[in-house]
């Protein structure tokens, strides 16, 4: 038999020859379809050493996203389907702190910068 689990997968970006004092995280949520635990947990290890990436930014620094671990690994209580709840956490604040409007979820945001490089989108943040 086997399970549904979700690895959040955490990368961590180097720019040059030294770490920042803060890095810039992504934290990636995946699904995984296996046995038990003890292999989710190696899947999702592989999974997020195979998302390593060096490249070359714009301006000619080495670029490394580098795997630092699992941040939580959770096994599913449904399969995967339609409206089926595969993540939670809380947290204490106002939810206008973390609502956002259409035009800024990942999706739909995605879409509407496709084109621009990422020097323009971290000039828009505030």
């Amino acid at each position: 038999m086997s399970y549904w689990y979700t690895a959040v997968i955490v990368l961590q970006a180097r720019v040059g020859d030294g770490w920042q004092d803060e890095f810039l995280l992504d934290h990636q949520v995946h699904f995984i379809h296996a046995t038990d635990p003890e292999a989710a947990f190696a899947r999702a290890l592989a999974l997020g050493k195979a998302e390593a990436l060096v490249y070359r930014n714009d301006r000619g620094e080495s670029v490394s996203w580098e795997f630092a671990g699992l941040a939580d690994l959770e096994e599913l209580t449904a399969d995967p389907s339609d409206g089926v709840e595969v993540w939670s956490w809380r947290t204490r604040g106002q939810s206008s702190s973390v609502v956002v409007a259409k035009e800024q979820l990942s999706v739909f945001y995605h879409a509407a910068n496709a084109t621009r490089i990422a020097k323009d989108l971290l000039d828009d943040e505030p």
